[in-house]
This record gives C-alpha cells, sequence and structure tokens, in this order.
C-alpha cells in the first residue's frame, strides 16, 4: 500500500526546500553583485535606458502588464527593467524596444562608427605609405 499523499507531499517539500532557497539566495546575491562590479556612470546609463522605456511605455497609453504581455515576460521583468536593475538579461532590453518600435536603436549600442577610441587606435597603425605591391608570377595576365 503506498505512502498516504499528505506523507509523500512532507517528504518532497523537505528535500527541494533547501535547494530552492539556495538557488533564490544566490539570485537574489547576482543583482547586488552585478551593481557592485558596475562603473558609477554605467550603472546611471542603465538608469536612463530604463526611464526612457517607462517613458515611451507611457506616452504610448500602455500598462506595465500590457507591455509585458506583449513582450512575453513579467510584469515584475518589465518593471526591473524600468527601473535601471543591471541583471535585466539583453533580450528583455530588446523584446521592451521591439514591442515600443524602437529596435532600430539597439543597432547603435557600441556601434563601431562613434568608437573614437578604436578609430584614433586604427590611425595609428595605418602605414606611413603605400606601395603597389607587384603582380603575382603565378597570375595570368591577359
Amino acid at each position: 500500500m503506498p505512502p498516504p499523499l499528505k506523507e509523500l507531499l512532507t517528504c518532497w517539500q523537505w528535500s527541494h526546500t533547501i535547494p530552492i532557497i539556495d538557488f533564490i539566495g544566490d539570485f537574489m546575491g547576482r543583482t547586488k553583485k552585478v551593481k557592485e562590479g558596475l562603473p558609477a556612470e554605467a550603472l546611471h546609463a542603465i538608469e536612463i535606458v530604463g526611464g526612457n522605456i517607462r517613458t515611451a511605455r507611457k506616452r504610448r497609453g500602455w500598462t506595465l502588464d500590457a507591455m509585458s504581455a506583449s513582450m512575453f515576460v513579467s510584469r515584475k521583468t518589465l518593471a526591473s527593467l524600468e527601473a535601471g536593475d543591471p541583471s535585466v538579461g539583453l533580450a528583455v532590453l530588446a523584446a521592451a524596444l521591439h514591442a515600443l518600435n524602437l529596435a532600430n536603436g539597439l543597432k547603435l549600442i557600441a556601434d563601431p562608427v562613434n568608437d573614437q577610441v578604436g578609430m584614433f587606435n586604427e590611425r595609428q597603425h595605418l602605414p606611413k605609405r603605400v606601395r603597389q605591391q607587384k603582380p603575382d608570377k603565378n597570375e595570368l595576365e591577359f
């Protein structure tokens, strides 16, 4: 005869409670670690992006519930994005921009055209003179 359901549930609850608590503790600590590891100006930029998304959502007259449903994320995740939580994933940001029809702005992040330091370094490594290369002897000329 199988054990009563109450005993099975109690056994299952205790065996799975500790790992779940550990997972939640690790996850909750991750946000703090991410915030501590980022420079202040990066955190400020993330907060500005979150505020901009909130403004765009409100301009469209959308509630958190409506926009989060269109993004296929939870209301809490969207609220975290709008609050500037740095642990929110890039995919959530992309989904929010897509829902707002602002996804083209995502392409501008780290655009090489705007990389002044990279362009300066590239110019430093350009050759001083450019010589015409001799034709390869194995190539046929017509």
